[in-house]
């Protein structure tokens, strides 16, 4: 049995708007024979079934039931198909007619009859004829395919909407800057099923509650080219349309050009031909895409050179409208059935193959581009795929929402559940990353921190102010986006952190820790209170200022120009090793030491007044006789100052270091 090509779905469906009279009962079955014969000449399948069922009804001639049932699967009535090839099966008692049988198989699968279907192509694989055994097997490797599946990621597919879908068909979707083109099938006004069919290039956006609105022929300089168009694609890069137009013999495909179309503002030009593909074979479904760092037009085709049937070719473009040979896609992807409506996006091709198992004609298949081969292709699943053919794959930027086209059941067909074809959407449930930030001092929870959270390149878009018991926060971040973290609290310095989800497959647990540094503590010191100057310390029984001291004599420097009128006292202290009169003389030479560095600087003499206290105050317990260690024991060599004349107070900036909530340093520092 001859098998028309899957194409001529793209147009049988543009079914018959006429209103037909009904038959008089007195023309005889001979007749509708006839005027079926006569259709059958013009490939209008519909009428040429219309009438043999009308001579069935006559004559209850058995012999007309294959013609009937194969152009009932050709209009894609499964259910009506299914009914006759079972009276044919069941009427061949010595089965014989392993055609009609292997028909009656596919038929219930089509049908989502599984078991029943299994059954069937397991007989024909033990029989004797190799041809349709090994027809059989890929039925039942479908069928296995089917009932094993898993669901797909939540997937959810439903139908456009009766503002896209009509009982004609609708088919080749591409979504564009919000925009939804597509092309949809009818006939002319008046015009004979048969004849005169147009497939019209329509387009949508969505409305306010994110469904797809009433359609709309698409820019009229694109549909004034031609009086059916087939397929559509869009290359956003470069703002150009690829397109179909064709022509059909009856409700077959007849033929079928690649033309191009440049956007300019809101329109397009006028349609012109592409270059370099096959002229006398059908070429359709372009997929604009990339390989091997060039710009490549996908494609499915006829010409020779293929595995059989329909193959997927690539075309590498040279420039605008023209394009070099084409190349095969090769065996992984070809098969000797056919493969149609390709869509390429990141290294991903999705295709519409009946050459590979599937869950009953054409499934939807996906292969990955390594840079130099095709991956083995996977199916795309239940949900993508069904009992029916399920075709033209599209999917958006973020990709997990697109659309498919698909009779299967739920579609708005003119004849029986399956004969047209409909756009459907599907969504797939976005992966949850949840994000929790600690905020910590020295890793230790640091309550009353307030956190900002911020999308890139987008206004703040959560807040989150700080509590006294709360030191952990919890968000729900959105895939492949930015965001910065911010967190602040009195007495720290801000901190903040960068996160990004990009590339996040599955649901995916983050967290943070932000460690806040303590901001230095302003201490107001008045006239007569001494600073301690910490860095200033002394190797033991020295007076020399050492390097790492310098600093902080700076400091005292910039202290003393910044308030001219001020003088102080300069103190300097030994540790209680060695006798008190030795410590007296060396603190009062450290004393002299730290002024003298001053003065050379330029802070006249008279404004520094120097004090050796020797070892009179200790700052701790280790006096003569005690056993400390040299830590102690130098806390206690130090200079310190303190204001004897001036302004009567001055602000001081210390770091105060903590841990466990106890001082342990605090040093003088600048802004």
């Amino acid at each position: 049995m001859k098998i028309l090509s899957k194409v001529f779905v793209i147009i049988l469906s543009l079914c018959y708007t006429t209103t037909w009279a009904q038959p008089l009962k007195s023309i005889p079955a001979q007749a509708h024979i006839e005027k079926s014969e006569e259709y059958a000449e013009n490939n209008n399948l519909a009428s040429q079934l219309d009438e043999l069922e009308e001579a069935y009804k006559i004559k209850k001639d058995k012999s007309m039931l294959p013609l009937m049932a194969e152009l009932n699967y050709k209009l894609r009535d499964y259910a009506r198909a299914e009914s006759l090839y079972k009276r044919i099966v069941s009427s061949d008692k010595k089965g014989t007619n392993i055609e009609a049988k292997y028909m009656y198989g596919k038929m219930l699968k089509y049908n989502g009859k599984y078991e029943e279907a299994a059954e069937v192509f397991r007989q024909i694989k033990d029989g004797d004829n190799d041809e349709y055994a090994n027809k059989a097997i890929l039925e039942l490797k479908g069928i296995l395919l089917a009932v094993n599946a898993d669901s797909v990621q939540n997937v959810t597919v439903t139908s456009a909407g009766n503002k896209i879908n009509t009982r004609s068909g609708e088919y080749s979707p591409f979504l564009m800057d919000n925009e939804l083109y597509f092309t949809s099938a009818g006939l002319e006004s008046g015009s004979e099923p048969g004849k005169d069919y147009l497939v019209k290039l329509l387009r949508s956006q969505k409305d306010k509650d994110g469904a797809w609105d009433k359609a709309t022929e698409a820019d009229a300089l694109i549909s004034a080219s031609s009086p059916a168009i087939g397929n559509v694609a869009i290359s956003q890069h470069d703002q150009i349309m690829y397109l179909t137009k064709v022509t059909f013999r009856g409700e077959q495909l007849a033929t079928s050009r690649l033309y191009y179309s440049v956007r300019e503002g809101n329109s397009w030009t006028d349609p012109a031909l592409v270059q370099g593909l096959p002229d006398s074979f059908i070429v359709k479904n372009p997929m604009p895409g990339e390989l091997y760092g060039r710009d490549v037009l996908f494609f499915s085709s006829d010409a020779p050179g293929g595995k059989g049937g329909f193959d997927l070719f690539y075309a590498t473009k040279m420039s605008t409208g023209v394009f070099d040979s084409p190349v095969n896609l090769g065996p992984v992807v070809n098969t000797p059935g056919n493969e149609i409506t390709p869509f390429y996006k990141d290294g991903k091709l999705v295709f519409a193959t009946d050459g590979l198992p599937s869950f009953g004609g054409y499934d939807l298949y996906s292969t990955e581009w390594n840079g130099t081969s095709w991956s083995t292709p996977v199916n795309m699943g239940p949900g993508y795929n069904t009992s029916a053919d399920d075709m033209y794959y599209v999917v958006d930027d973020e990709g997990y929402s697109g659309l498919l086209v698909s009779n299967r059941v739920g579609t708005t067909s003119f004849r029986g559940k399956t004969c047209c074809d409909d756009i459907f959407t599907f969504s797939i449930a976005k992966p949850v990353v949840n994000l929790d930030i600690y905020v910590l001092d020295e890793n230790k929870p640091l309550m009353q921190g307030e956190v900002t959270i911020m999308e890139q390149f987008k206004p703040e878009t959560k807040l989150t102010e700080g509590q006294n018991d709360n030191y952990k926060f919890s968000y729900e971040l959105e895939i492949n986006k930015g965001y910065f973290i911010k967190v602040t609290r009195v007495g720290y310095f801000p901190d903040s952190a960068y996160v990004k989800t990009l590339g996040i497959k599955s649901d995916t647990s983050m967290f943070i820790k932000i460690n806040l540094v303590p901001k230095p503590e302003i201490e107001v010191v008045s006239i007569n209170q001494a600073i301690r100057l910490n860095n200033i310390y002394y190797k033991y029984n020295d007076a020399r200022i050492l390097k790492a001291a310098e600093p902080d004599l700076d400091y005292l420097y910039e202290l003393m120009q910044q308030y001219p009128d001020m003088v102080i006292e300069l103190s300097s202290h030994t540790d209680s090793r060695g006798n008190d009169e030795y410590n007296q003389k060396l603190s009062q030479r450290r004393a002299d030491s730290a002024k003298e560095y001053l003065v050379k600087k330029g802070i006249a003499e008279d404004r520094i007044k120097a004090v050796g206290y020797g070892e009179t105050q200790l700052l701790n317990n280790c006096g003569n006789g005690v056993k400390c260690s040299e830590k102690e024991h130098q806390l206690n060599r130090r200079t310190e100052f303190k204001i004897i004349a001036g302004p009567t107070y001055i602000e001081i900036k210390k770091q105060v270091t903590k841990k466990r909530g106890k001082v342990v340093d605090t040093k003088t520092i600048k802004d």
